[in-house]
C-alpha cells in the first residue's frame, strides 16, 4: 500500500531561505519520492529537484489538465470541519498542503487560495492549531505509519533566543523526543541570520 503524494503548493510571493528550509525538512521527513512542489517558479527547480518533483503549474492547473484526479485529493485546510483520518490517506492519492509561512492570527489563505478554487475536492483539518509546513507533513507521515493521530503530542508556540533578541513562533509544533519539531538548520538561520554551512555545501554555494 503506497502512501499518498504530498503536494506543497507554493503560495508565497517570494522563495525565502526560511521557506526553503521548511520545504527541505518536509522532504527529509516524508521522502523526496513522495513530495511534489507545485506553482514553483522555474528558476528554483534546479535547487528543489533533489527534494521532490517540481512543477511550474499550480495544482489547480494540474487538475484542469486531468494530470491529477480531483476525486483523489484532500486539501489540508484549517477551516475544514472534518479532521484528517487514516482512512482518508488510504482512499486518496494526494494531500495538498499550502506552502505558506503562517500568519497569526490566521487569515484563512489556504481556504481563499486553494479550497475555493478546487470546490469539488475534499477538505480536512489536522486539529484546531496552525502547523508549520513541515509540521503538517510530519502529522500526515505519523498518521500514515501509526494509523492514528492520538499519540501526536504538540506545543503551541516556540520562543527562540537569538543574537538580536527573542523570536516568537506562534504556531503548533509536534513534539519529538521532548522537543518541538524544528529543523536544526532553520533554528540556526533564525538565531544568526546566516545560512548554515551544511546547506551552502548542499546547494553548491561554497
Amino acid at each position: 500500500m503506497r502512501k499518498p503524494i504530498i503536494i506543497i503548493e507554493h503560495l508565497e510571493p517570494e522563495f525565502s531561505i526560511w521557506l526553503f528550509l521548511e520545504y527541505r525538512h518536509s522532504s527529509l521527513i516524508y521522502g523526496s519520492d513522495y513530495i511534489w512542489y507545485t506553482s514553483l517558479p522555474l528558476r528554483y527547480h534546479k535547487i528543489m529537484k533533489k527534494y521532490g518533483k517540481t512543477y511550474e503549474e499550480s495544482i489547480i492547473d494540474l487538475v484542469k489538465q486531468g494530470y491529477v484526479d480531483e476525486n483523489k485529493i484532500i486539501i489540508l485546510d484549517p477551516a475544514a470541519e472534518e479532521k484528517l483520518s487514516f482512512k482518508d490517506l488510504v482512499e486518496n492519492d494526494y494531500v495538498i498542503i499550502g506552502g505558506i509561512l503562517g500568519d497569526h492570527p490566521p487569515r484563512k489563505r489556504t481556504e481563499a487560495l486553494l479550497s475555493k478554487r478546487l470546490r469539488n475536492v475534499k477538505r480536512r483539518n489536522i486539529g484546531d492549531g496552525q502547523y508549520s509546513i513541515d509540521g503538517a507533513v510530519y502529522f500526515v507521515n505519523s498518521l500514515w505509519y501509526n494509523k492514528s493521530s492520538e499519540k501526536i503530542q504538540y506545543i503551541d508556540g516556540v520562543t527562540l533566543e537569538t543574537e538580536y533578541g527573542y523570536i516568537r513562533l506562534p504556531f503548533r509544533y509536534p513534539i519529538i523526543d521532548g522537543k518541538p519539531l524544528l529543523s536544526s538548520e532553520l533554528v540556526e538561520y533564525l538565531k544568526t541570520g546566516r545560512i548554515p554551512e551544511n546547506i551552502k555545501k548542499e546547494l553548491g554555494l561554497t
